[in-house]
């Protein structure tokens, strides 16, 4: 048997009500922060990813511009599930909000299936509940992102593999290849979770030692998985070469990514802009880094040609400098382990100030990792199978360590660590049961210093203070200019320095017609942060509307070197024209 020894919980039927409540629950948290999100400011001012896909779906739901390089360079798979909503409802981001808050709850159901799967039905309905309050994942049902989807792709991926392993039905395979060649067009390092399904069909006959007929039954399950991996991305390989005559299915974004987190200007590998970038925002990273690599050849340079220069340069500076690139490696991976919350488009800080679900909840990362990879120590010790769980927090854990340590990356093994904490729960009830005290003491004394570790760990990585900005231009974008204002003030007044703050508050004196204060603003805001090119835009507009045209034309050129476009050719050229 594949887990003879396995050391389950005594054998249960769930109550249906039980697994309902537990459901409900986890749908009812999501669905009040849903409606929190409908009046938060932090809903209208989404953050770069967020609003590349909303423009992503939006160009899907026209027709139009989908297969353009700009929406080539990130995951296309969730830009067309949002497209897909708004072709049929309406261009209505909080649509997609609530069908997520739904999907998450399917997640909540994944774990307690996977649970049942590995003989722990138990194990699984507390790793449900679990991961019904984890608050960030609920914070990411109300966020245009695709991690609530990669997170639920994950789990179902679980449940798949436990059930297949088991299963005689060879079409399975193609189908859970077809499911996997899905999961690679929503995200491409799950790309792993694919490399790894191949390997799936050989997993139960050598765990219970049947070699008789392995090869030939592991290549046509494989082959199998193989083909439905090929019909699920071929889309992507015609949609790519048809924007830019490009046959892989993957986006165009893994070189640049590599640069950014890997370069020389960039030792600690954090988030990191170029200069050459005048803006976060994806299509701006896109556009920027494609004009920087052909001013550097010297020649033009097609979508495939730009990603592979910017892969070449940082290839190089990683056999330049391994030590740098190990450390860094290092202290990253050392974050997924930190209970500090690292945010990235969204930040649980902010959320929590308007969402009164987030405010109450405790922050998650610091119990998950604790009792979840406690729970994967037990279940190492009892069942092979651990390793299916164990791959999704993997592949979490390396592409933290890889790129960037941020929460989106992490969130994404929170369903298995759910399920694993219940699994460590039922672990110490049971030892608690049959009086094996110093087993049960064990088991918590592990999870102990795992989260004692957690504990340290997230004083070396503070999470960043909270975007006022966000905050503020949210409320400009609701209507609500006084509340902006107000709020504004009071950050300037604490945060003198706060250069996007000013920026605002420039937008908000233009708008009232007092151009003199938003010159003022507008120029302390440059001062601060001379490569804002928005920063410049705006202060040209106020210098034109103060009849100040050398001002406005100065800054107008600034901001066209900055940011060439036809917005900022137009405001030049309406600020060098003849009195």
């Amino acid at each position: 048997m594949l887990a003879a020894d396995v050391e389950r919980s005594p054998a249960v039927d769930l109550k249906p009500l039980v697994v309902f409540g537990v459901l409900a629950l986890a749908l009812a948290l999501r669905i009040m922060h849903w409606s929190s999100a409908l009046h938060s400011p932090l809903s209208y001012q989404p953050g770069p990813d967020e609003d590349y896909y909303q423009r992503f779906g939006a160009a899907v739901a026209g027709g139009q511009g989908a297969d353009a390089p700009e929406f080539t360079f990130m995951d296309p798979g969730y830009g067309y599930l949002v497209g897909a909503v708004f072709k049929i409802f309406g261009t209505n981001a909080f649509l997609v909000y609530l069908l997520q808050a739904f999907l998450d709850t399917s997640t909540a159901f994944g774990i307690l299936l996977a649970g049942r799967l590995l003989g722990r039905s138990r194990e699984g309905l507390i790793g449900a509940l679990l991961y019904g309050l984890t608050s960030t994942a609920i914070l990411f049902t109300a966020a245009l992102l695709k991690e609530t989807c990669v997170a639920s792709f994950l789990i179902w991926w679980v449940v798949s593999a436990l059930a297949l392993i088991r299963g005689q039905r060879k079409l399975a395979w193609a189908a859970f290849g077809v499911y996997c060649g899905v999961g690679i067009a929503l995200r491409s390092t799950l790309l792993l979770m694919a490399c790894l399904a191949l390997l799936l069909p050989g997993f139960e006959p050598l765990a219970s030692g049947r070699a008789v007929g392995l090869a030939r039954e592991w290549s046509s399950k494989s082959a199998l998985l193989a083909i439905g991996m090929v019909l699920a991305l071929l889309p992507w390989s015609i949609r790519n070469l048809h924007a830019y005559g490009g046959i892989s299915p993957l986006p165009l974004n893994g070189g640049i990514v590599l640069h950014q987190a890997y370069n020389i200007g960039n030792p600690p590998s954090a988030i990191w802009i170029p200069e050459w970038v005048s803006y976060s925002h994806p299509s701006e990273i896109w556009r920027g880094y494609a004009a920087e690599a052909e001013r550097r050849t010297g020649h033009a340079l097609t979508p495939p040609e730009t990603d592979h220069y910017w892969r070449s340069v940082a290839v190089d500076f990683i056999r330049q400098h391994p030590a740098v690139v190990l450390a860094d490696i290092g202290r990253k991976a050392l974050a997924f382990l930190a209970a500090s919350e690292i945010p990235n488009n969204r930040s649980p800080a902010e959320e929590r100030l308007f969402s009164p679900v987030l405010a109450w909840l405790p922050p998650p990362m610091a119990w998950l990792i604790a009792m979840g990879l406690a729970g994967m120590v037990l279940l190492a010790q009892r069942d092979r199978r651990w390793l299916i769980l164990a791959a999704p927090v993997l592949l979490a854990w390396l592409t933290m360590a890889l790129f960037w340590a941020e929460d989106r990356f992490r969130f994404h093994a929170a369903p298995e660590l759910a399920l694993l904490s219940g699994v460590w729960v039922g672990g110490v009830a049971q030892s608690l049961r049959g009086r094996a005290y110093v087993r049960s003491l064990a088991l918590v004394a592990l999870a102990g210093s795992i989260g004692a570790s957690a504990a340290y760990l997230a004083t070396r990585f503070p999470a960043p203070p909270v975007r006022w900005d966000h905050i503020v231009w949210g409320y400009v974008k609701m209507g609500k200019t006084e509340d902006a204002r107000v709020l504004g003030e009071r950050i300037a007044e604490q945060q003198p320095d706060n250069a996007p703050i000013l920026e605002a508050l420039g937008y908000l004196a233009a708008t009232a017609g007092q151009y003199d204060r938003a010159v003022t603003y507008y120029a302390r805001a440059v001062s601060l942060r001379p490569r804002s090119y928005l920063a410049h835009y705006n202060l040209a507009k106020a210098y034109l509307a103060l009849g100040e045209l050398q001002n406005a034309a100065a800054e107008a050129r600034v901001a066209a070197s900055l940011n060439p476009s036809a917005e900022t050719a137009a405001l030049l050229h309406e600020a060098e024209a003849p009195p």
